[in-house]
């Protein structure tokens, strides 16, 4: 696509999909809040702001205003939703990325093209703030947050939260796909309960009763095998053994009808979500943030998640046979983007 057209495509979108199920009171923060932050590289809140308005002062006062509306923040997920790129088929990847003393929970679709595409986000404080005594002050106020938070909400009761809320807002459960250290009882009964259908990585040494004894997964002689969890009768899928990992991996699910080869490749697309945080910090620049509310990275996160969703729907990326080996389509679309705004100042030259 040329960069005139990935400019035009991608305000067709926003026009005739995005801003009608924006509520008419925000659709100009919202719109300040995507060209400021939904489709550039971070530098801050107030430095992004200022890019894109006349005056200085005005565009500092629009964010402060901006990421104050928790309300909109909440909104952003049905604006999402108006795009059609979670349907009740869709696998979404769930994972969480730690961002400067926050983390983020964030479920994103399969592309099968390296990377997902975020369309659940949740945040929190981060379970992995230093308790030195020397630590710096803001890590410090940050620590004192999330102990206040933990005291009416666990960081498993958090994610539970975020996925009925996803499931809620959405009318319907997708397939979800976890790594290790999704596989407590809360979590699984819960969604089980709920009928959705879920793959979970287990660890070698998990023990579950099969038979009546209890047994490591990694004891289990067949490579497909029922087995009893938390009072439930699941399968324990064992994935062949690679040429970079002489370790397979051990998949929990409920999913009764797919062949043990279609569940392992449904696990092997669960690492574009990896891909998409990497390019997050890294082309959006959020390694930058040093946000101190959970709400404030939610609101970021969304934008950049709806600028991610546009890239991919105006540049429409084709397969990627070996996406760790070639630039992403995420990356060729962003500098795609980049150079149409350089196009815009400059010409041809």
């Amino acid at each position: 696509m040329s960069s005139d057209n990935i400019v035009r495509a991608i305000r067709t979108k926003i026009q005739n999909q995005l801003l009608p199920s924006v509520p008419r009171r925000w659709v100009k923060q919202f719109s300040f809040g995507l060209q400021a932050y939904g489709l550039r590289a971070f530098q801050s809140a107030t430095g992004n702001a200022r890019m894109v308005g006349t005056n200085a002062r005005t565009a500092t006062r629009k964010a402060k205003r901006l990421f104050k509306n928790g309300c909109l923040t909440d909104q952003l997920g049905t604006v999402f939703d108006s795009l059609g790129l979670v349907k009740p088929g869709s696998f979404l990847n769930v994972d969480h990325s730690d961002m400067n003393g926050l983390t983020a929970l964030v479920g994103a679709v399969q592309t099968r093209k390296g990377r997902a595409l975020p369309a659940m986000v949740e945040t929190t404080y981060s379970d992995r703030l230093s308790g030195c005594n020397d630590a710096p002050p803001r890590r410090k106020l940050l620590r004192k947050a999330r102990a206040e938070a933990r005291l009416w909400q666990s960081f498993t009761g958090h994610t539970i939260d975020a996925l009925q809320n996803m499931a809620d807002r959405l009318g319907y459960w997708p397939k979800l796909v976890f790594d290790r250290g999704f596989g407590n009882e809360s979590l699984i009964t819960h969604l089980a309960a709920e009928g959705c259908i879920l793959y979970v990585r287990l660890k070698a040494g998990r023990f579950v009763d099969f038979d009546g004894q209890r047994t490591e997964v990694k004891q289990l002689a067949e490579k497909d095998t029922v087995i009893e969890l938390f009072g439930l009768k699941l399968r324990v899928i064992r994935s062949p053994r690679g040429r970079r990992s002489q370790e397979p991996w051990y998949i929990l699910t409920n999913d009764f009808a797919s062949s043990r080869t279609k569940i392992v490749k449904i696990y092997y697309h669960r690492f574009e979500i990896e891909e998409t945080f990497k390019d997050i910090k890294h082309i959006f620049e959020l390694k930058r943030t040093r946000l101190n509310k959970p709400n404030s990275l939610k609101l970021l996160l969304w934008f950049v998640s709806l600028g991610i969703a546009l890239l991919y729907l105006v540049t429409k990326p084709t397969k990627q046979p070996n996406p760790k080996k070639q630039t992403s389509w995420l990356r060729q679309a962003y500098e795609q983007l980049q150079q149409a705004y350089g196009l815009l100042l400059w010409g041809g030259v």
